[in-house]
């Protein structure tokens, strides 16, 4: 059923027709009123009077926001049906199609690229602001995936999606006490099930296709209809670019639309050596608790291959937690003597330290002062600088359209960054950006707002790459759009609550790796233990080794005291949490020769290093469910089953679905036969863990078990908590 706004349609005579036939693309005429589109054989497009490709209309719509929780109002006006066409084929193997109701049209040229299929708009009507793509769907029995990062669901099917990034929210389900309290503190800052920090306008299907869409507006993917995929476009008379471009690629596998989607979009740089030497470690408080936190980690057993001090700029203090002085900078009072540590420990420890950064810069810091005199600062429509309030602390936006502003900030992160001698950060933030803020390049806000981090990637990757450190340097960001692939060096998941909530909590990094990936972006890692601590929930022992336990199975371990440490569970708050921590990484390290080869097809075929089932496993209905969005495959022969609820919940038990094929269980070599459940041990300190009998790694995985039983202890021979 249509939904219940007003529907424009306007009888005419279908015009001259040419069938157009190319070596992938095939315009298919069925009537005057009805068309298909085909892409290398797959029904794509199936055009109707009453169900057209391309819809046009006019919404009423604004923003609100605080703290990057953005509240958009959108009352929809009209939506016309351009029910009419005529097409024409040039010798050049371009479809022409001009769509029309009334006196509104939109062409459109239809032509095949290096594999791919393009339908580019090249002309729309003046005075509209919305326009929808639909492409066929088969209904309920069809699966889709990506749409960026989405941490509730990994099959979209059945629910619609916006394109707007922001805050992830706090709890992200109405439903929960958490979120709710949220909301009533600072609107829609609670979250919904879509809310994230990586949307993107791209999908892939069961069908064996991917759509791609090359808009930076605001939007919507839906796929609540039975018939077909709805893609809704914002943008208007003063957008750069409105609507864009569709992009379709087929393959026959989903490692072949893997490697054709990051073809398009960009692959990830293989990661350097030293970071499988251990776990990074996130503390803070001086050079003096630095080493201290190294000396005792290093005392319990735990390998660290760096450490993490994002409070290296000083601090301040807000009812939110403990902050960060945003003026990127060493403060030389924080970390006294940090010039001299950080090459010691580089050069005697082959220990490596990480900072943070953003593109905002705290009113009452000097960067501020500096890029403010300089014009480099996003300004407001009376022309002053935007100021953006990001929680009880002012800053400045450094305007990365400016070229002027783009090259002296990326020279801030080499010569503070880079040169000082770190070596990675955080590049936090990139979804806050007003809608309503000026640009030096004349783009407005609200289309730069999704565009914004991948601008903020690259001034990062460009500060990389020029003093010669890529593949040597890592620095992960949080927020992405369509084009973060080609400069995002890591993602990571951002801040999820502390606790075992599924939308929020730990089980949430799960889906939102697995749609990054199929969404064309290959690596991503989480913060040990989550973040947000707030309304009294705050982080358990038990949950901070879970999420230890997990990421030992993933490309990079990293931990974080989140944002109140001193009411939270740290790794350093008993022995038994460092052994366990430390029983992890070694989990972590003994990987490394199977996880290096992993990583290498991500950056050479473009596929994710971890994989939903199906991604395998085509052929297996089940392994299609959404119930399996918290298991992956690392890579194609290691099959990952995290708990992700208390044992309170599970009594340490776990069941794991196997598809059709000779498992092994990792921790003790028993055999399993895929097709079905099995309930397995799972206490703290073991993620349940799968090989494929027969992989070409099935000895590496032998030997490890071996490892596992004889040579690293046990959770049970640890000291009890």
């Amino acid at each position: 059923m249509e939904p219940l706004f007003l529907f424009v349609f306007c009888a005419a005579t279908a015009g001259l027709l040419i069938e157009s036939v190319t070596a992938l693309h095939r315009f298919e005429r069925l009537s005057d009123e009805e068309f298909n589109v085909f892409v290398d054989g797959l029904l794509i497009v199936s055009h109707t009077k009453t169900s057209p490709f391309i819809l046009v209309g006019n919404s009423d719509y604004s923003y609100t926001s605080k703290y990057g929780n953005f509240r958009v109002t959108d009352i929809l006006q009209e939506k016309v049906r351009l029910s009419h066409f005529t097409v024409v084929k040039r010798a050049s193997g371009v479809t022409s199609l001009t769509l029309s109701s009334c006196d509104l049209q939109v062409t459109l040229e239809i032509f095949d690229r290096d594999g791919l299929t393009y339908i580019d708009v090249t002309s729309v009507p003046k005075d509209i602001n919305r326009l929808w793509f639909r492409l066929t769907s088969t209904g309920s029995d069809e699966h889709v995936y990506g749409g960026g990062e989405q941490f509730s669901y990994l099959d979209l099917n059945g629910r619609h999606f916006p394109l707007w990034l922001g805050e992830q929210g706090v709890g992200r389900n109405k439903s929960y006490w958490v979120t709710q309290t949220a909301d009533q503190d600072v609107p829609a800052s609670g979250g919904d099930y879509y809310s994230t920090y990586w949307a993107q306008p791209t999908f892939v299907s069961s069908r064996k296709y991917f759509a791609h869409f090359t808009s930076t507006w605001n939007g919507q993917l839906d796929f609540r209809n039975e018939l077909f995929h709805e893609i809704e476009i914002w943008g208007g008379p003063d957008a750069q670019v409105f609507p864009g471009s569709l992009i379709i690629g087929r393959a026959d596998t989903f490692p072949d639309i893997s490697t054709k989607l990051t073809g398009l979009l960009g692959r990830q740089p293989l990661l350097p050596e030293w970071l499988h030497n251990g776990v990074i470690l996130g503390v803070q408080g001086g050079t003096e608790m630095m080493l201290d936190y190294l000396q005792q980690a290093q005392k319990e057993g735990i390998k660290v291959a760096g450490i993490w001090i994002q409070d290296w700029v000083g601090r301040i203090r807000t009812t939110f937690g403990r902050r960060l002085f945003w003026n990127w900078e060493w403060d030389p009072k924080q970390y006294p003597n940090l010039d001299k540590e950080i090459i010691r420990l580089k050069e005697e420890e082959d220990i490596r330290l990480f900072a943070y950064i953003s593109a905002n810069l705290n009113i009452e810091g000097n960067m501020f002062v500096e890029a403010k005199s300089g014009g480099y600062l996003v300004r407001d429509i009376s022309g002053d600088t935007y100021l953006v309030d990001y929680g009880e602390f002012v800053c400045g936006i450094v305007d990365l359209t400016n070229p002027d502003a783009f090259a002296w900030y990326k020279g801030k992160i080499r010569t503070n960054l880079i040169d000082f001698g770190f070596d990675g950060w955080m590049a936090d933030f990139g979804e806050y950006l007003p809608p309503d803020a000026v640009f030096f390049n004349g783009i407005s806000g609200e289309e730069l707002h999704n565009q914004w981090p991948v601008l903020w990637a690259a001034a990062n990757r460009e500060a990389v790459e020029d003093a010669g450190r890529l593949g040597d340097i890592v620095f992960w960001m949080r927020a992405g759009f369509s084009g973060s692939h080609n400069f995002t060096v890591m993602a990571w998941a951002g801040d999820q609550l502390v606790d075992f909530s599924t939308a929020d909590g730990l089980a949430s990094v799960i889906p939102a790796t697995l749609s990054l990936g199929m969404s064309g972006y290959g690596l991503n890692h989480f913060d040990i233990g989550g973040y947000t601590s707030l309304y009294g929930v705050t982080r358990t022992e038990e949950l901070l080794i879970r999420y230890a336990d997990i990421a030992a199975f993933t490309p990079m371990m990293r931990t974080h005291e989140g944002n109140r440490p001193s009411e939270n569970w740290q790794y350093y708050s008993s022995v038994y949490s460092m052994k366990m921590l430390g029983r992890a990484t070694e989990i972590y390290i003994l990987l490394k020769n199977y996880t290096k080869g992993v990583l290498e097809e991500v950056t050479t075929l473009g596929y994710p290093a971890q994989r939903p089932l199906f991604y395998h496993y085509e052929d297996d209905p089940r392994s299609y469910d959404d119930s399996m969005k918290y298991q992956y495959l690392l890579g194609k022969d290691l099959l990952v089953a995290p708990v992700y609820l208390s044992s309170s919940e599970t009594n340490d038990r776990w069941s794991v679905y196997l598809p059709p094929d000779d498992w092994v269980y990792l921790w003790d070599g028993t055999d399993y036969s895929g097709g079905g459940v099995v309930t397995v041990d799972a206490p703290v300190g073991v993620t349940p863990a799968f090989y494929r009998k027969l992989s070409t790694h099935a000895q590496f995985f032998r030997d490890l078990t071996g490892e596992l039983m004889t040579t690293l202890p046990t959770a049970n021979m640890m000291c009890t908590p």
